[in-house]
Formats: C-alpha cells, structure tokens, sequence
C-alpha cells in the first residue's frame, strides 16, 4: 500500500502499518473504519466534543479505543503527553506488525495530524518530510507552529 485514500480515510504509510487521519467518526465512517482494517482508534478530542465515547462502536467491529483528550487548536498537556509516552509503545508495536492506526480529532486536521506527525517522527522520519507526506493527503494536517513543534520533537523508538 502506497499513501493515499482509502476507504474515505487519508493514510500515510509507516515500515509495515498505516496510519489514518479522519475527522470525528460517526455511525457511517464505523464501517469506513472496519474496511479500512484498523486495529485501533485513538480520539483526540475532548468528551464534549464526541459527545461520549467511541469504544462501543469500535468494540463491535473488534477494533480498540484510545482516548488523548486535547483542546481544539491546543498541544498536549503534561497529563496528555505522560499518556502518550506510555501508549506510544504499544502504536509502533501495532505498526511495526502491520496493523492500521487510525487517529481523529474533530475536523480531522490539527490535532489527529499532530499525533501522526509525532508517530512518524517517533518512527526517525524528518518532521519537515513527515509533514509533507501528510499534507499530501491530509492538506489542512498539523494547524499551529506550536502543534508542529510538538509533534516535530519526538525522539524516534
């Protein structure tokens, strides 16, 4: 697989995973999820936003949930990056298998492509060629300096 659209998700390619990018599903992009073979979910969007958990939904189709709470136009807290710190393991693992991470906050940009811009960094790829290779097929990805410097500082696993 190349990066591109896939099952109406932008993915970016990572070693033998992929990583999907995607505003706040609803009912419809659950099954966009399952055909695009996710093994997990990770929501970045505060609770009020989603208006309660995905876990349910995704749980039907066997596909787990992560919840890293982040305000809209915002970078992680001390909280949040304790949280990433130790799920993040666990991601590069699942990528380094093969599985598929899908990532989302609310429009799908700014946040959810500050967190793959982070995995690819964390993965040893440059931020700047990260950030093009998403916004190649996620234009608006990473919206504010501070998220790309947030994202642009991870030390690769």
């Amino acid at each position: 697989m190349r990066d591109g659209v896939y099952h109406n998700i932008p993915t970016v390619t990572i070693g033998a995973g992929r990583i999907g990018i995607m505003p706040l599903p609803d009912q419809n992009a659950i099954a966009d999820i399952d055909n695009w073979q996710a093994s997990l979910v990770i929501s970045m969007t505060t609770t009020a936003e989603m208006g309660g958990p995905l876990s349910p939904a995704l749980a039907k189709i066997g596909v787990d949930w992560e919840h890293l709470p982040i305000t809209d136009f915002c970078t992680p807290d001390a909280n949040i990056r304790d949280l990433w710190a130790q799920l993040s393991p666990a991601v590069h693992a699942r990528l380094a298998a093969g599985q598929g991470v899908i990532v989302h906050c609310r429009g799908g940009c700014g946040r959810s492509g500050m967190i793959a811009l982070r995995m690819l960094v964390e993965q040893g790829e440059a931020a700047p060629d990260a950030l093009a290779r998403l916004r190649a097929v996620r234009p608006c990805a990473v919206e504010t300096p501070d998220q790309l410097a947030w994202a642009g500082s991870g030390t690769p696993h």
